[in-house]
């Protein structure tokens, strides 16, 4: 994403979900967006802030030291809050800023959460401070509250709507 391997002005729209918040050099990624995009060309750019996620628990303390752990799975947890600067200081014009939330009321194959529950689960336990215990715990008390009928989580998805300058 810092140094992509395309001719300037290739494309008429681009595309970044999640992306953006995992590159060590996110302004340089984003001018590498802008020299890709043909002059009048559209992007949208997805990311998360990490700090918005909204997630029911039996041990908030615990819930709190599994999603302070998760933190590090990315270069920056809360991009969305500097994000709009950043695309501007990139020569993107911001035409739309949205939230597009994620809700879960039950833990399923078919859900967002189930899935980030897996991942925050296998990357938290090579993270020092949080045992395999209480990892095991966390997740053990979700699929309860699931069971239930007392979960929920919930995160917002925020969409950037950029162009490029004629």
């Amino acid at each position: 994403a810092m140094a992509l391997d395309l001719p300037d002005a290739s494309f008429d729209i681009a595309v970044s979900a999640q992306v953006f918040e995992y590159v060590s050099d996110c302004d340089r990624a984003l001018r590498e967006l802008h020299r890709v995009l043909k002059p009048g060309g559209r992007g949208l750019v997805v990311a998360t802030d990490w700090d918005g996620v909204v997630w029911h628990s039996s041990d908030r303390a615990r819930m709190a030291r599994m999603l302070h752990a998760w933190e590090a799975h990315c270069a920056d947890p809360r991009l969305p809050r500097t994000l709009a600067p950043r695309l501007k200081a990139a020569g993107l014009t911001i035409d739309e800023v949205r939230g597009h939330p994620i809700i879960n009321t039950r833990l399923g194959a078919d859900t967002y959460s189930e899935g980030i529950m897996e991942l925050m689960a296998n990357f938290v336990r090579k993270q020092k401070g949080v045992d395999g215990g209480e990892i095991d715990g966390w997740a053990a008390d979700l699929r309860a509250l699931s069971a239930q009928g007392r979960y929920f989580f919930a995160l917002t998805r925020f969409l950037f709507r950029v162009t490029k300058g004629a």
